[in-house]
């Protein structure tokens, strides 16, 4: 053992060693943005679902999807009719 590494500074000199190990192995493994391709770019259109579900995005238009937006929207609609904000107080001088 090192002499001037004392019995009670073992354990945290390990845990520091670990993490600091564990940190480099993840930053060097995952690699950086720069290497991933880019993402796609899908331009939003009204009446129309995204579907991410794949790992990409596919624009869906289906009698399906157009009855559950219909239904977000009426639950949406329901939900927001009765929400009321009051003014703002004056501000005090």
């Amino acid at each position: 053992m090192i002499p001037s590494l004392k019995q009670r500074r073992i354990a945290p000199a390990l845990i520091g060693a670990a993490t600091a190990a564990a940190v480099l192995w993840m930053y060097a493994s995952h690699g950086s943005r720069e290497r991933r391709p880019p993402q796609e770019a899908v331009p939003i259109q009204d009446a129309k679902t995204i579907d991410f579900s794949g790992g990409s995005p596919v624009v869906r238009d289906g009698a399906a999807d157009r009855a559950a937006m219909d239904a977000a929207l009426k639950k949406i609609d329901a939900a927001a009719g009765t929400v009321t904000f009051q003014p703002d107080p004056p501000p005090k001088k």
